[in-house]
């Protein structure tokens, strides 16, 4: 019994750890990154803005194509790795991922520099801004994709402190600093300006993150045999296809709207969706800390410690996110023009549709890592599929009508069955549920886990 309330007591406390790392960088990291699409909006026009969201959209997926789901699977590896005694085989598993997501960030720069950007910008988005960015997006999206690896690295060994830093904090709060710098200095940029200097933060992040990585993998013993490619590449197929449908799924309704409406339009769109983000940061924090804990607590048996744990992260992220609701729901309109500027407060209902969709993403609680992390990343990968089809389906026919509050109810609707199947699944595979549980808040108020 004291062993067991021992154990209970280091786990707690590796949580509430990592949870403070990550609370405080994604309090900082949202800031800054509000603080940069509200100094974007009054740098550039509201075409450019829509460029640059379609721009950064672009990035992401490749940088999602790149990844080849070794993200998530380097964080299961090094965390079941570490968690059953076999550092070298943790070690191994970084070693081949890496070689695997260079390789991968080298493709895709290629393909976007060398004509597959420009011919998206000008057949698909019919934007000249665009077009002229491509060098510079595939330079964005070989250093995204390098840093998300590096950061997940150290996730995987339970450092949130540092994967929290490098994971999207430093590069934000850079790139703040640099178009402060650039607001008092001309008062006006241009789209390839803010882009050079957002480029210019992610490198130093990157530098340092591998700085401190290779001395963490220099303490690790070498075993060239503790696991092979075709293993790395056995679990990471289909975290690859999920995480780049679900990327899909996420990003589907700004594409629709940059195809078939005015970039003017995708600008808004894009600033509510950025600020919707705000609805899903608590359950970003809770994703943040619990990976390496689903791992390492599943493949050692103990399931029912790792619902509770599951449970009890749900239940304190939803709160703050039903405020969040109730306020952009309410004062959604105001929230946009205060931040982005007033061409931007006629996105308020599109605000508040998203905003419902995050929420049902928030109650759910981990389902979508709790598959990918335990073995059942085929299952998350077909519902992922599901939930695309009917997103874009959803969109595509309602776009013409309603424009981006079409879209957003789309992507609400989505969105909300994606964590509804999840949800079930998880608990179907792995006997675990991960949604809010109410009744836990009177023991979670008096510290009880």
């Amino acid at each position: 019994m004291k062993n067991t309330d021992m154990l209970e007591s280091s786990i707690k406390n590796r949580l509430l750890a990592g949870g403070a790392w990550a609370f405080a960088g994604k309090i900082l990291a949202s800031l800054s990154g509000l603080a940069v699409n509200a100094l974007l909006a009054h740098l550039i026009s509201p075409e450019e803005m829509g460029a640059y969201f379609l721009t950064l959209s672009l990035v992401s997926v490749s940088s999602i194509v790149a990844q080849m789901g070794l993200t998530k699977t380097v964080v299961r590896l090094v965390a079941e790795s570490m968690g059953t005694g076999q550092p070298a085989r943790a070690k191994q598993s970084i070693l081949w991922s890496f070689r695997f997501t260079v390789i991968g960030a080298v493709i895709m720069a290629g393909i976007i520099a060398l004509g597959g950007g420009q011919w998206i910008g000008r057949h698909v988005f019919h934007s000249e801004l665009i077009i002229q960015v491509m060098g510079l997006a595939a330079l964005w999206a070989m250093l995204l994709t390098i840093q998300n690896f590096l950061a997940e690295v150290f996730r995987g060994f339970h450092d949130i402190r540092l994967a929290t830093l490098f994971g999207n904090l430093s590069t934000s709060s850079l790139s703040m600093f640099m178009l402060i710098g650039l607001w008092f200095v001309q008062r006006h940029g241009e789209l390839k300006q803010v882009i050079t200097l957002i480029i210019i933060a992610g490198m130093g992040s990157v530098v340092i993150s591998a700085i401190f990585l290779v001395k963490r993998l220099s303490i690790l013993p070498n075993s060239p045999a503790a696991i092979t490619a075709k293993d790395i590449l056995t679990i990471s197929w289909p975290l690859w296809i999920t995480g780049l449908t679900l990327f899909i799924l996420t990003q589907a309704d700004l594409w629709i709207l940059g195809i078939f409406r005015s970039q003017d339009e995708v600008a808004v769109y894009g600033a509510a969706a950025r600020l919707v983000a705000l609805v899903t940061m608590p359950l970003f924090i809770m994703n943040a800390v619990v990976p390496p804990f689903i791992s390492e607590m599943y493949f050692q048996g103990k399931k029912k410690e790792l619902e509770k744990i599951l449970r009890s992260t749900a239940t304190i992220a939803g709160l703050p996110a039903l405020m969040a609701l109730g306020l952009f729901i309410f004062w959604g309109t105001d929230i946009l023009k205060l931040v982005f500027g007033d061409y931007y407060r006629n996105g308020g209902t599109m605000l508040a549709i998203l905003s419902i969709g995050q929420l049902a993403n928030v109650w759910a609680g981990s389902c979508g890592l709790t598959l990918m992390l335990t073995g059942y990343q085929a299952t998350m990968m077909i519902i992922t599929v599901i939930s695309g089809i009917i997103t874009v389906t959803g969109a595509l026919l309602l776009v013409h009508q309603f424009g981006g509050v079409g879209v957003a109810s789309a992507a609400t609707i989505g969105m909300s069955l994606q964590n509804l199947m999840m949800l079930r699944s998880a608990r179907k595979k792995t006997g675990i549920w991960t949604h809010v549980q109410i009744g836990l808040l009177p023991r979670l108020m008096r510290n009880k886990w």
